[in-house]
């Protein structure tokens, strides 16, 4: 029997999390690693008041640290935030949705179990604010890899 899990969600100092994190991985406690990710990934978001905005903010710290992870050094998504500064989270969602390919971030979330995390995941739970091609669109490619989803992801 393993230990229980912790519960992270009132923990907003990263280093914490951090910490949490690499004890996780230190001792191969996925399950516990993966909870204190997604935790410091919402730390992101905490202040942003447009809840799209704000749950947009913690996929791109999720994927940021999928790509730090795997990468072993910092990377981060310059070109993506360039881009929300010129057409701002709706449309940026839309042309992710939208690309004949996955974006890289797409494929490295799914690889990291974190597929809940994606662009497509989160147009699907706000899919009201988005034109219903935008929607198939996001529909179709989770169902492509596998991740079907009648009803909005969980919370992120």
């Amino acid at each position: 029997m393993s230990a229980p899990l912790p519960d992270l969600s009132n923990e907003w100092d990263r280093n914490k999390l951090r910490n949490w994190m690499n004890n996780a991985k230190r001792l191969g406690r996925h399950d516990v690693y993966q909870i204190a990710l997604r935790q410091l990934c919402r730390v992101e978001g905490r202040n942003i008041d447009d809840p799209l905005e704000a749950e947009f903010a913690i996929v791109m710290r999720a994927l940021e640290e999928a790509l730090t992870e795997e990468a072993g050094r910092t990377k981060r998504l310059n070109r993506t935030r360039q881009k929300l500064g010129r057409v701002g989270v709706r449309q940026t969602l839309a042309d992710l949705a939208l690309k004949p390919r996955p974006s890289l971030g797409f494929i490295k979330l799914v690889e990291f179990d974190m597929a809940d995390m994606s662009a497509e995941a989160l147009i699907l739970k706000y899919r009201d604010e988005f034109e219903q091609d935008v929607v198939e669109a996001a529909r179709k490619r989770l169902k492509e890899y596998g991740i079907e989803r009648g009803e909005p992801p969980r919370e992120l």
